[in-house]
């Protein structure tokens, strides 16, 4: 694959550091596999690991077959894989005395193929829903063109939220804008960053300034037409007011091109992440809940007509878009990019913000922030956040790895601080991951410490 070229480049910034700890000095050769969503990101990490030998004394080698999430937990569980790779936890056949541990985040792409239309597509989540359901079967059904339609946002120059009320008025060629805060919401909101923003007609976002918790605080700010101003607390949106109507969207022209979908055969992490945001995002159409194995959770019929085709790992499934106008599928981003050239698009996600987002690394870490993450190190996403810059669709690939004592284990677990401390925060992002920070990281590096400890 071409993204698989870059390793050398990777190789130049990669940090040289690494987590202190007594490290067996003998080379091994460690064998895992698993999920396909993050085997661009260990193509580049294990190389970079079997030729640092500062982190990597004992010069082991890691191999990793991406062969799915399904396989990887089953091989693992056997004893086939000395460790595993999934973004979806076991619901049978888990091995004893073993921890899962967070090690790389990243988006998953709604990737597509649409000749003749250079827009960028947006989708909601009841439509994506629709969509995967195959209740929507061409490219310019009513769902799809409602998403791709201008919206006329009517003036909004007052709004109140949790004792915060925001509100904002003319002022010759300036905006005034008046900040309030009842005594609850001042102590609710002490140690938070608050922050007003400013948001162009053409999208583009700035900082005006930090607020004071105060009762009522007060911003004038040169104002242009069609600007409007949020409150953001820490990296939630709380409110946002306009001095006038806005134009949101644009209406996109679409072709009657029949939709094809291409989802992953057999077990599949990806799958189970893709399809957890669309019943809790969009319950009410994709009624049944995830499952690795997307024709056990489609909520209606699979179709048998050639519309719905599976292929093999997120490199299968981009393929088929690849190769076929009219294609749509769920893809760890990495794959995606590698892609454009060739016509397969990313399409903006609405999310609960009410705001179309372009999946990158960074927005879909800002929705891994908004998780939680159990003592196991199973993670949670929070798809309710009403952020309006987060991707709503992401995933956590976890590392399965045992924690009886062994030279091997021992290993496994120095290579897995190297990802989440190294090659993680220095190479993930090039390469279209979202490396782990906060509570997540901070658990992540607790949970991994067990590898190998025989407790």
């Amino acid at each position: 694959m071409k993204l698989r070229k870059k390793i050398a480049i990777v190789a130049t910034t990669a940090m040289l550091g690494g987590f202190a700890g007594a490290v067996p000095v003998h080379a091994e050769a460690i064998t895992g596999g698993g999920a396909t969503f993050m085997a661009n990101f260990m193509d580049v990490c294990r190389s970079l690991y079997a030729s640092n030998t500062t982190v990597n004394p004992g010069k082991d080698t890691i191999s990793y077959s991406a062969v799915g999430s399904g396989t990887g937990k089953t091989s693992f569980a056997n004893g086939t894989f000395q460790f595993g790779g999934s973004e979806s936890a076991y619901s049978s056949g888990a091995p004893s005395n073993f921890v899962y541990v967070p090690l790389i985040g990243g988006p998953i792409a709604v990737a597509y193929r649409l000749d003749g239309v250079t827009d960028q597509i947006h989708l909601t989540a009841p439509t994506i829903a629709k969509i995967f359901s195959g209740t929507v079967k061409t490219w310019n059904d009513p769902a799809i063109a409602a998403d791709n339609t201008a919206v006329t946002v009517p003036a909004k120059k007052s709004q109140s939220i949790a004792g915060v009320k925001v509100s904002v008025v003319a002022a010759g060629s300036n905006a005034k804008i008046t900040t309030t805060m009842t005594a609850a919401a001042i102590k609710a909101n002490r140690g938070k960053t608050v922050i007003l923003k400013r948001t162009t007609s053409k999208g583009v976002t700035s900082n005006v300034g930090l607020l004071k918790f105060s009762k009522s605080q007060v911003n004038t700010v040169k104002h242009v037409k069609g600007t409007t101003y949020s409150i953001v607390v820490d990296t939630s949106t709380l409110a946002t007011v306009s001095l006038e109507a806005t134009t949101s969207g644009k209406t996109i022209t679409l072709p009657a091109t029949p939709i094809k979908v291409a989802y992953r055969s057999g077990g599949s992490g990806t799958t189970n992440a893709f399809l957890n945001y669309l019943n809790l995002a969009a319950p009410t159409v994709w009624t049944k809940v995830t499952n690795d194995d997307f024709t056990k959770s489609i909520p209606t019929t699979l179709a048998t007509d050639g519309t719905f085709q599976a292929a093999s790992g997120n490199d299968g499934v981009s393929n088929y878009v690849k190769d076929n106008n009219g294609a749509i599928t769920y893809a760890e981003l990495s794959f995606v990019l590698e892609r454009e050239n060739a016509g397969v698009k990313a399409a903006a996600v609405k999310n609960a913000g009410g705001a179309f987002v372009t999946p990158t690394t960074t927005n879909a870490g800002e929705a891994l922030s908004y998780a939680t993450v159990a003592a196991d190190g199973l993670v949670t996403l929070n798809y309710t956040n009403t952020s309006t810059t987060m991707y709503p669709i992401a995933a956590i690939s976890y590392g399965l790895a045992s924690t009886k004592a062994s030279t091997t284990n021992t290993n496994i677990r120095n290579f897995f601080n190297y990802l989440l401390g190294t090659c993680g925060p220095k190479s993930a992002e090039a390469i279209g991951y979202s490396p782990l920070a906060g509570d997540i990281y901070t658990k992540a590096v607790v949970l991994a410490a067990r590898i190998g400890s025989g407790s």
